[in-house]
């Protein structure tokens, strides 16, 4: 019983100062990354049929699993239903992230929360209830089926966050890790690469020094990374959108500075709006500024104090210029206040059944913005993208009916002749 009160205090336990210790000296601390542990648990066993560290750690997946099964039976005893999605601190520098699913629960722990690792846990337990369906029962997972689970989510967690721009730091005991890899020709190749230079280059530098595509080589270092032979330090490429993680703001914009960012990588992440790429709000920066705004929204990235938009935020952008270039360019050949009556009469046709829609707006300017918030979850996301294509469908139908159908489809050959959305 004393370990269960144990468990309790700890879920509402608040560090008083989280952020006294911030050091973004990543030469001093390779090691630095958000994610620490990643675990799925049975939830009818609560034990943790698998985990991963990111970094080498103290903490024990057994452990935490216990800890995971007393807070849901705790929740489900207050509130009276299972809460599936849920986060608590744990310790004083970690944060638990936790996903339901059917029968499989997901854990990642951080050290702060993003939206998108909390996407991607979301996927994991997708991912290993379908995988593992027909051993939903079992206490214990072996063999190959759970390495192919592993390699999914590597790919998941480290191939979709390395860019060219990425660094790669190598682990001063890396020749002692080389056992760890199941195949001896991914020991070797990855031995070649890091033999290849002295400390640290980025993804681009090394594919084209070994002459490899890029493709090959995020997945050699992406292996290398995720058996801890090296340090990679997610430097975004300037086209990439990025946004601050919660809570963010508070520490970054701090009256005295606390992370030491330098006042142009200031001036860049108070302009993060989630919908414009970094090369425009940096368009006006060169030179060793440039060098030091991405070397600092680098470590942002690893600490976990910006992150990427989600795929599911992309998406709605990308349908977002495209209903957006086909009501411009419509007006222009029906009428503004034709496109205005015709776009408010899709709103009101579609939102009491699809309330998404009310989140797309007109612009003055003929343009249009969908509302976000930072609450969105992955599920709202994609519902409001539905909402989208809806739009496009309706709109594009109303057009044709106008001016004829060969119109319309000039107006999307146009659109992707320019590179315009996602049609």
């Amino acid at each position: 019983m004393r370990l269960a009160d144990d468990l309790i205090e700890k879920m509402f336990r608040i560090s008083k100062d989280p952020f006294n210790e911030l050091n973004l000296d990543m030469s001093c601390d390779p090691d630095i990354a958000n994610e620490k542990l990643v675990m799925i648990l049975n939830k009818n066993s609560g034990l943790a049929i698998y985990s991963h560290e990111f970094c080498k750690g103290n903490l024990d997946p057994q452990i935490i699993s216990g800890f995971i099964s007393a807070m849901t039976t705790f929740m489900g005893e207050m509130m009276g239903n299972l809460q599936t999605h849920w986060k608590t601190e744990y310790g004083s520098d970690s944060i638990l992230l936790v996903e339901h699913g059917a029968w499989a629960i997901g854990v990642l722990v951080v050290s702060r929360e993003t939206a998108e690792g909390r996407n991607k846990l979301v996927r994991a337990v997708r991912e290993f209830e379908d995988y593992f369906t027909a051993l939903k029962d079992s206490d214990e997972i072996e063999g190959s089926a759970i390495n192919d689970f592993d390699q999914f989510v590597r790919r998941s967690f480290v191939n979709e966050q390395v860019t060219g721009s990425t660094l790669v730091i190598k682990n001063p005991e890396w020749r002692n890790l080389l056992f760890e890899f199941d195949l001896p020709s991914t020991a070797f190749a990855i031995s070649k690469v890091l033999l290849g230079f002295e400390e640290k280059h980025t993804i681009r530098e090394i594919a084209d020094f070994q002459g490899i595509s890029m493709e090959d080589t995020i997945d050699l270092i992406s292996k290398a990374y995720w058996s801890h032979a090296v340090f990679l330090k997610h430097t975004p490429d300037s086209n990439e959108i990025l946004t601050l993680s919660e809570r963010a703001s508070a520490v970054i914009f701090q009256k005295d500075n606390p992370l030491k960012l330098s006042n142009v990588t200031l001036n860049v992440t108070a302009r993060f709006d989630g919908r414009t790429s970094l090369s425009r709000l940096a368009d006006s920066i060169d030179g060793q500024d440039f060098e030091t705004l991405l070397d600092e929204l680098g470590t942002l990235f690893n600490r976990g104090f910006i992150q990427r938009i989600s795929l599911e935020q992309q998406q709605v952008l990308l349908h977002e210029s495209t209903l957006s270039f086909l009501v411009f360019e419509g007006s222009l050949i029906i009428g503004q206040k034709k496109m205005k009556l015709s776009f408010e009469t899709i709103r009101r046709s579609w939102g009491e059944r699809y309330p998404r829609v009310y989140r797309v707006m007109l612009t003055d300017r003929m343009r249009v913005r969908c509302i976000f918030d930072e609450n969105m979850t992955s599920h709202d996301l994609e519902e409001l993208s539905n909402a989208l294509e809806l739009f496009i469908q309706e709109l594009s139908a109303r057009l044709s009916a106008i001016c004829g159908e060969r119109t319309v489809e000039k107006l999307f050959l146009k659109m992707k002749n320019r590179g315009i959305g996602s049609q």
